[in-house]
């Protein structure tokens, strides 16, 4: 995914699973519920999805990430 002075700061996603981040390049403000990090180029994040997260401020551009949610089985 890349982020530009395009994107848009998302309110915020909630879903099952955890996910996991890891910036590429660039610098991202990132909200997981009442949190906010500051994450630069190289840093990874995981946390629980069914929180309320997203990008909270786009500091350095582009910023270029991969994104993957895992998601358990119903019996999890």
């Amino acid at each position: 995914m890349t982020l530009n002075d395009r994107s848009e700061v998302f309110p915020g996603f909630q879903h099952p699973g955890i996910e996991f981040i890891h910036l590429l390049s660039g610098v991202l403000h990132y909200r997981h519920g009442r949190h906010n990090l500051c994450a630069p180029a190289g840093d990874s994040l995981t946390f629980s999805g069914d929180i309320a997260h997203g990008p909270e401020r786009l500091e350095k551009v582009p910023i270029r990430m991969l994104s993957l949610i895992i998601y358990g089985d119903e019996d999890d």
